[in-house]
């Protein structure tokens, strides 16, 4: 009897046009998601499209979002009989419950498994397609989809159809299956973000269902030549997590099957009570006289009609169960944002107004996305669903009524949830965390009226989809596909503001409010106003009433139906949208610069290089004076500047052509003018000008550039689409302008630093594969720094408005105010980099002494004071250490400014380091036990002051190495300083996750650290671990001493620049041994992994009162090369062993927990090491202080046990 149910319910399932939309649906989905390079799931990089990892990462993904599928199955399977009349009839037969109902199961989800299978074949089939890149394409392997579909996606399918199953059974409803749905979707996000934050990665992997955290930690150390050609090993933890959810599962099933109620239900006597309860009431209220009879002309009630009807539009929704579930989670969803969001090293910021708007906007968008869809379908069409439609459409009441009211009563129910209780959450939030000063002028203007837009909009979407549907799930199919298509849209780059449904969304700072974007987002608003009324005329005529009217024939007479009030508003309508639509194209895209971002910026940057690749390495000048006069206009975000060049030609041949490069499109040039020269090519297609010199530039010649340019933004511009393009495009601001010379003055010469980087890339647009840097060596590449830029004088003079304080690139030598202008000069002690930056705004300012002559600064919003003292602290203690270690500090000042949120972080200027205002200026470190991340990172940007405006390396492999490897190296000196030793652990262990995961995902190859290239996994992160191993191993002092002496070799110096061999050289010249010179080598011209684990470790109580603690270590060591294959190598250096009264990984872990820790030789392979101690110790570890690039730091240390004497 069950094999024939099965069978049956999957022939039905086959014949339900729900099977075929489904996978046809995503296979689609799929195919794109393999063929589309811009929306590619799974692979990047060197990854292929087919590789094992990205099959099951795509099917992984898929059966995540199947569960829309797989509900659509397994819940019809319990109702279909009842609501079809076949339900008594099957009842009276021999059928059984458990072969009835287990049948229907097993049909429906093996229905599902089938229609999945499109997944799989989407993969495949996409790998044929020839416009795929054939380089990202690998062999199509069966055992590698089968592994996939077996191991990932079918037990995923049976959780949610066992999940969804046992709901249809318990509350005998696919509507309430649909809701727990989106109950499990929130359920499992907000789950899966949690855990994620658990110190036992593993033991969480068991809690989340569907394997995403197990099937991570085996893959996230994979190198790309790993994860394309290995097959996935099915894991211990991987297959006990899928068998223990299959077992949950099918557990679900079976209890939910045994309750299931085989005989018809009837009213039980609570029930019977309840009911005649109702029924009284319902008559105790009911009116016997009519006072007022109808309106003899019904036009004059609809008014009321529309008043009444959407009263009890919200009144049924409000009231509807899956209303208070859907807001439950959405609560939940929203505290668990507000406490996880906008972490830096696990610190929280202060819940300012602005930070907290920005994350509930995005924390509340999904579930009003999905509250707007189910229960715009649930208002349409209830009255059908209830069978009264007929009675109800029979009434004197027009069409429009009935859809505004609908309208009306689901904004209405989303406002009151996703603005009135999300405003008051969000309020509670800041009062619970300290915040006296709520701002709520700010949360209304910010969050509530641009909130009511999007609910509007969206609501309008959602019930305007469901009117043109010809039943409920089509219309949310429909909606389905609007969520899916915008973020396909913007991974294809198609974002702009006027072809994205709703979007009207602008960054916030505290120090400018809504200014920078506010304008524009507003008349987006009212643009797609204008539009949702053409979408209300479109659903308003399409509205059905009674059983005759088709959706087909409305469509057809819908042009004849389109006449009187519905033509008249959608004429209106149509010219809003047209002409607001023309004048935004225009501000945007003609009188400002649209930043497209994705292809498009990739594309003009492949289209510069083929032009101007060939003049790389020719002789340029060499800018030595920079003279800049600024005229600021905050409050209109205009900003002027005149400025004259002088350079000269340090080379030793003639220079004939100088090439003038204008930083970005957002820049208007209004003259440029190099006397002595002519312009014989104006490329404003790429920004790029040459002139030539009548007579060529000798060596010892100089020349002038003189040229105004202009900063403004004009009208209601578009923001960019990508994040890297604000440091051009945001300022000037009204308050905290950012201004740099690489967004408004003309650059010298030829640089290749922006060119496109990785293999993938450079083969899609036809340019050579491989990176674009110098080999490491190359003596014509030492005659050129890494930035491009010359050690200049400047001279820089800038007026702003009076209540204004300007901070600008160099010393301070005048300053006055008149007429209500502050106008300040700034000239530079000595010739640094050409790295201006003008900064303007009402700042507050605190200032130390440092010490030797320095004043350290910080200027701040006045209400960002926080972290101010922590700052300074910082700043000192910095200093002291590079002084004292390094050598002098270059300039009588170091200042920290404070700029508006606009994108980028933190950057290091002459003297000057710029903090957007969420780094560091508003993060809470009130709890004791949190990392000063802020102390690091202010260590690590004025570590720069040294490497990079000191000593400049030469534009060549391993350039990053003396900049970014020493800044970070020399941050963590200050942090163990001020720390100690125990404390760095938590860095070390976050730089070893970070470049073990980026691996993974290099987009050419990986080099090792000297010769590194524009790859920051490898120069911030392995930089830090390998800088760290090589202090503690040759020592702090001396490496240190050979960090000064490259500094006195090259501080301020030209051509030839430092490479990172001066610094190897350096290193290699101060090892004692030829272990330690083979170590360094090692870590700096070879990419080498390490394995190193403790298997066990007992102790014993000895007779004399001490402990004798048995530790089973291995160590192992293999090689690397670029691509990622490995060969092993012998393992024979000193480690450190110890054993502790605690976890060194526990937070608070200090030397005081330390029972002993001992350096000893350590070979490849196991060996037992044997330790006496006085006190008893709870944990044993190899390198317990995580300092070489281990790839499993878990079994680095472990719980001691006892053993028996």
């Amino acid at each position: 009897m069950f094999g024939t149910i099965a069978r049956f319910e999957l022939r039905y399932q086959f014949r339900n046009p729900v099977f075929w939309v489904a996978t046809v649906l995503f296979f689609l989905l799929t195919f794109g998601a393999t063929t589309v390079e811009s929306i590619r799931l799974g692979s990047g990089g060197n990854i292929f499209t087919n590789a094992p990892t990205a099959i099951a990462q795509i099917m992984l993904t898929m059966s995540l979002f199947f569960m829309f599928v797989t509900t659509a199955f397994v819940a019809n399977v319990v109702v279909r009989d009842d609501e079809t009349g076949f339900g008594g009839i099957i009842r009276s037969t021999k059928v059984n419950k458990l072969s009835y109902m287990l049948g229907r199961f097993s049909g429906a989800f093996l229905g599902a498994a089938v229609a999945f299978l499109a997944v799989p074949a989407a993969i495949w089939i996409g790998t044929w397609m020839p416009w795929v890149d054939p380089e990202l394409i690998g062999p199509n392997r069966l055992q590698d989809y089968a592994f996939a579909f077996l191991v990932i996606a079918l037990p995923n399918l049976l959780i949610t159809s066992a999940i969804f199953f046992a709901v249809a059974i318990w509350t005998r409803s696919v509507t309430y299956s649909y809701l727990a749905v989106i109950v499990c979707m929130f359920a499992y996000f907000a789950l899966t973000a949690m855990l994620r934050k658990w110190p036992d990665v593993s033991l969480a992997a068991y809690f989340e269902p569907f394997g995403t955290i197990a099937y991570g930690l085996g893959i996230r150390y994979l190198t790309p030549i790993q994860a394309n050609t290995q097959s996935l090993e099915l894991t211990w933890m991987l297959l006990s997590h899928r068998l223990v959810w299959m077992a949950l599962s099918i557990a679900l099933v079976i209890i939910a099957v045994w309750h299931f109620r085989f005989a018809e239900r009837g009213t039980s006597p609570r029930g019977a009570r309840r009911q005649a309860a109702r029924e009284a009431k319902l008559a105790a209220v009911s009116p016997l006289v009519v006072r007022q009879l109808p309106d003899s002309m019904p036009e004059r009630g609809v008014w009321h009609q529309l008043r009444t009807r959407t009263l009890l539009e919200m009144k049924l929704v409000f009231k509807s169960p899956a209303f208070w579930v859907l807001a439950l989670v959405g609560s939940i969803n929203l505290l668990l944002t507000l406490t996880l969001a906008g972490r830096f090293y696990n610190v929280p910021p202060w819940p300012r107004t602005f930070v907290l708007v920005e994350t509930v906007r995005g924390a509340s968008a999904l579930i009003t996305v999905l509250m707007a869809i189910y229960f715009a379908g649930e208002v349409v069409w209830r009255e059908r669903e209830r069978r009264i439609n007929e009675i109800i459409d029979a009434t004197a009441v027009p069409n429009w009524v009935f859809l505004v009211s609908k309208l009306c009563g689901v904004a209405g129910v989303l406002i009151a949830l996703s603005v009135g209780v999300v405003l008051v959450q969000s309020i509670a939030f800041q009062l619970v965390r300290g915040v006296a000063d709520i701002e709520l002028g700010q949360w209304l203007a910010w969050f509530a009226a641009p909130n009511i837009f999007y609910v509007i909009h969206l609501s309008v979407l959602s019930i305007v989809a469901q009117a043109v549907s010809p039943n409920k799930f089509v219309g949310w199919g429909i909606m389905l596909l609007y969520l899916v298509s915008t973020i396909v849209f913007a991974g294809l780059g198609l974002s702009h503001p006027l072809l994205n449904y709703a979007e009207a969304s602008n960054p916030l700072s505290d120090m400018n409010g809504d200014d920078y974007g506010g304008a524009t987002a507003w008349a987006l608003r009212f643009y797609w106003t204008a539009f949702a009324a053409i979408l209300v005329i479109i659903g308003h005529l399409m509205w059905r009433r009674g059983t005759a009217v088709t959706l087909a024939g409305q469509w057809r007479t819908l042009p004849a139906r389109l006449r009187g009030m519905p033509l008249a508003i959608m004429a209106l309508a149509l010219a809003i949208t047209a002409g607001m639509g023309s004048y935004l194209y225009y501000n945007m895209n003609i009188a400002n610069h649209y930043w497209a971002g994705g292809d498009a910026e990739d594309m003009r940057t492949a289209r510069y290089e083929k032009a101007y690749a060939r003049y790389l390495g020719r002789p340029e000048p060499t800018l030595t004076d920079v003279r800049l006069d600024v005229e600021l206009r905050p409050s209109r975000r205009w900003a002027q500047f005149d400025g004259r060049y002088r350079f000269s030609n340090a080379t030793t041949r003639p220079i004939e052509l100088l090439h003038v490069r204008i930083p970005a499109p957002t820049l208007r040039v209004e003259a440029i003018h190099v006397p002595g020269a002519t312009l014989v090519s104006d490329d404003k297609e790429n920004l790029h000008r040459i002139y030539r010199f009548a007579k060529p530039l000798q060596p010892g010649d100089q020349g002038t550039l003189t040229f105004r340019t202009v900063q403004e933004k004009r009208g209601l511009y578009a923001l960019p689409s990508n994040l890297q393009a604000y440091e051009f495009d945001a300022q000037p601001a009204a308050n905290g302008a950012y201004l740099t010379n690489f967004a408004f003055a003309p650059a010298l010469g030829m640089s290749g630093a922006n060119f496109l980087q990785g293999n993938k890339q450079r083969r899609k647009y036809g340019l050579s594969a491989g990176k674009t840097a110098p080999r490491l060596g190359d003596p014509a590449a030492r005659n050129r720094n890494f930035a491009s830029v010359d050690r200049v004088n400047t001279d820089i003079t800038v007026t702003t408005d009076a209540d204004q304080t300007l901070v600008v690139t160099g010393a301070r030598v005048s300053e006055t105010v008149a007429n209500g202008r502050r106008t300040a000069r700034f000239v530079s002690p000595i010739p640094s980099l050409n790295f201006i930056t003008i900064q303007a705004g009402r700042y507050a300012q605190k200032s130390v002494d440092a010490g030797r002559g320095v004043r350290a600064s910080v200027y701040y919003h006045p209400e960002h004071a926080m972290n101010i003292d922590r700052m300074l602290n910082a700043m000192v203690d910095s200093l002291n250490y590079y002084r004292d270690n390094f050598g002098p500090y270059q300039y009588g000042y170091a200042r920290i400014i404070e700029r508006p949120d606009y994108g980028g972080g933190a950057n290091s200027a002459p003297g000057t380091v710029g903090y957007s205002e969420k780094v560091g200026f508003i993060m809470d470190f009130r709890d004791p036990h949190r990392l000063d991340f802020l102390a690091y990172l202010t260590a690590h940007e004025l570590a720069h002051q040294y490497w990079f405006h000191q000593v400049m390396p030469a534009d060549m492999q391993g350039a990053e190495v003396l900049t970014e490897t020493l800044a970070q190296y020399s941050a963590l000196m200050v942090m163990k300083k001020n720390l100690g030793a125990d404390q760095i652990r938590q860095f070390l262990k976050y730089e070893q996750d970070i470049y073990l995961q980026g691996r993974r995902l290099e987009a050419a190859e990986e080099q090792p650290l000297a010769k590194v290239y524009r790859q920051g996994y490898i120069h911030y992160n392995k930089g830090s671990l390998v800088m760290y191993l090589l202090q503690d191993r040759l020592g702090e002092d001396r490496v240190n001493g050979v960090l000064r002496s490259l500094i006195e070799r090259y501080r301020s110096k030209p051509a030839p620049f430092a490479s990172s061999s001066d610094l190897v050289d350096g290193l290699l010249a101060i090892a004692r041994t030829p272990a330690e010179r083979e170590l360094i080598r090692d870590l700096f011209y070879r990419i080498t992994l390490y394995d190193l684990r403790v298997s066990q470790a007992t102790v014993r109580k000895m007779p004399d009162g001490r402990y004798e603690t048995l530790i089973t270590v291995a160590a192992g060591k293999s090689y690397a090369d670029g691509k990622g294959n490995e060969r092993e190598a012998t393992f024979n250096e000193q480690l450190d062993i110890g054993v502790f009264r605690a976890n060194p990984d526990d937070r608070g872990f200090t030397r005081e927990k330390v029972i002993s820790l001992q350096r000893l030789p350590i070979r490849s392979g196991q060996q037992n090491i044997r330790m006496i101690t006085t006190s008893k110790p709870a944990y044993a570890g190899i390198d317990p202080y995580l300092t070489f690039v281990d790839r499993n730091v878990s079994d680095n240390v472990v719980a001691v046990t006892e053993r028996g004497r």
